[in-house]
């Protein structure tokens, strides 16, 4: 079957031309950036996180195809309410008509920092996650392979954008010496909001969960009776 040509737009960003299909980050986008052998709790903090992020309608950037992409998705779709941007580290054009219609429908878009044709290369993965870092207004790291801490995430701490970390991701040098910068430890994405609306919180008969944990979302500024 034929595929279904799609607009491809672009623009300038430091004298790299970045590709794109539907829409970029707005103000309120939180970049939940994992990796590889996050873990368990790694894994369900992303959930969440994104969980947190769509009640408080926040959208939510990430990196596709990770260990976490798939947490990171559930978690959003769960309240539907922010849209999905996915930095691929691929040529746009190599980007699955699954991933492309999974960000569109939430009015988020996919992004690509490289060639249309271009395949998975790490180095496609780094620059896909200093333009998420810098396009993004909160950044949540939970990848603990960090091992030096990249000129998007300092750039953000100087700019006052929030970036945080995973209890889970502090095995890693890096992120060790992101704290010791004055970035936060937090256990989801609530802890950034000084008045979040929805909070989520460990429940056994909770409507929401991942990975065998069950959790509740508690709306703030009601008055249970």
């Amino acid at each position: 079957m034929k595929r279904k040509k799609l607009n491809v737009e672009s623009f300038s960003y430091y004298g790299a031309e970045i590709r794109y299909i539907g829409a970029l980050p707005e103000e309120d986008t939180v970049f939940l950036s994992g990796g590889k052998n996050m873990g368990k709790e790694g894994i369900v903090s992303m959930y969440r996180s994104s969980l947190e992020a769509s009640a408080n309608e926040w959208s939510v950037s990430y990196i596709p195809g990770l260990q976490y992409s798939e947490a990171v998705e559930r978690g959003l779709y769960e309240r539907d309410k922010g849209a999905l941007f996915a930095f691929v580290p691929m040529g746009i054009k190599c980007a699955s008509l699954s991933l492309i219609s999974r960000c569109l429908v939430t009015g988020g878009g996919v992004i690509s920092t490289v060639n249309d044709d271009s395949v998975f290369s790490l180095e496609a993965l780094s620059s896909c996650r200093s333009l998420a870092h810098s396009l993004s207004r909160a950044t949540i790291i939970g990848n603990e392979n960090l091992s030096s801490i990249p000129y998007s995430i300092l750039s953000a701490l100087d700019e006052g954008r929030d970036v945080g970390v995973l209890e889970s991701a502090l095995n890693g040098k890096g992120v060790r010496n992101l704290v010791r910068e004055g970035a936060p430890i937090v256990r989801s994405f609530s802890d950034f909001l000084s008045n979040p609306r929805y909070i989520s919180f460990p429940y056994v008969k909770g409507k929401y969960g991942i990975m065998g944990e069950r959790f509740g979302l508690m709306d703030i500024e009601r008055h249970e009776k």
